[in-house]
């Protein structure tokens, strides 16, 4: 059943523009994160951590950035833009 929802799901996303993928992307990072922080101790991620996530993220943009081609309106394009 959650494959079949998956795959779904998949279809659904892949009707959806560069920019409202974008916009999706960042909602369930926004659900993701308050998961995460909601189950996990306080205690247990240390500043240097969240840092060395972040720098992490970004390096894979940046690496995603890179190889994506001129002529095509991507969902990275979308990020990229929405982060200025």
């Amino acid at each position: 059943m959650a494959e079949s929802t998956l795959d779904q799901v998949q279809r659904l996303v892949a009707q959806l523009s560069p920019h409202e993928q974008a916009h999706l992307l960042a909602s369930l990072a926004l659900r993701m994160a308050q998961v995460v922080t909601s189950t996990l101790p306080l205690a247990s991620v240390t500043p240097t951590e969240i840092v060395e996530a972040w720098e992490e993220f970004f390096r894979l943009g940046d690496a995603l950035a890179a190889s994506d081609t001129p002529a095509s309106d991507t969902l990275t394009a979308a990020v990229l833009a929405l982060r200025r």
